[in-house]
């Protein structure tokens, strides 16, 4: 049986960071919730920013796997899936959007974090860009805007709709995603014509 002590420290990280925030997260709170010696989360991971950084990871691993950048067949069904997929994970999973914002929160004060949250934010905007690029393949025109300025802008959308989700509980999430897939879908349609409706 393969040794799964990186995993259940990682796991124990999520939890405890999650529970706790990053800044009241002790490295011996990691060891108790993943059950092994302190000792052996350094061994494992030289600082707590490290832990930060693979707890989030699994958790967008465990929770974004239909969010990949891939061959797009069906871009319009994409952009469809990514809506519905953002819905779901507000409700499935406000743990994890609570510890992206707290590695928001550190990365604007510690650099190692702060490379974290580029390549998070950079992979986030590279997946809506390519459904976007994908889109505008099958028009016969593009929108005034250029597409990384369009998918920044909805990418900024989803994270501002989550975090209202996070701080107001009774927010519907929902209608405001579906109210940003009506202005995309309605901006768009300019050089998508009918196959929009």
């Amino acid at each position: 049986m393969p040794d799964d002590t990186k995993e259940r420290i990682v796991v124990g990280a999520y939890r405890a960071l999650v529970r706790d925030g990053y800044n009241r997260t002790t490295v011996k709170d990691i060891a108790n919730e993943a059950g092994v010696a302190s000792g052996l989360v350094h061994y494992y991971f030289h600082t707590k920013e490290e832990l930060l950084v693979a707890a989030i990871d699994h958790a967008c691993a465990e929770n974004m796997q239909d969010q990949r950048v891939g061959e797009i067949h069906d871009p319009l069904e994409a952009a469809r899936s990514g809506i519905e997929s953002e819905k779901r994970l507000l409700h499935s999973a406000p743990d994890l959007y609570l510890l992206i914002f707290d590695m928001f929160g550190v990365g604007l004060h510690n650099p190692a974090i702060a490379t974290a949250v580029r390549r998070y934010m950079s992979e986030r905007r590279e997946l809506i860009m390519a459904i976007g690029e994908a889109l505008l393949a099958q028009a016969p025109s593009r929108p005034t805007m250029p597409i990384d300025a369009i998918s920044s802008a909805i990418w900024g959308s989803f994270i501002g709709i989550s975090l209202q989700k996070l701080v107001e509980p009774e927010f519907d999430s929902d209608a405001a995603l579906d109210a940003l897939a009506d202005m995309v879908f309605t901006y768009l349609p300019i050089s998508l014509g009918q196959e929009m409706s």
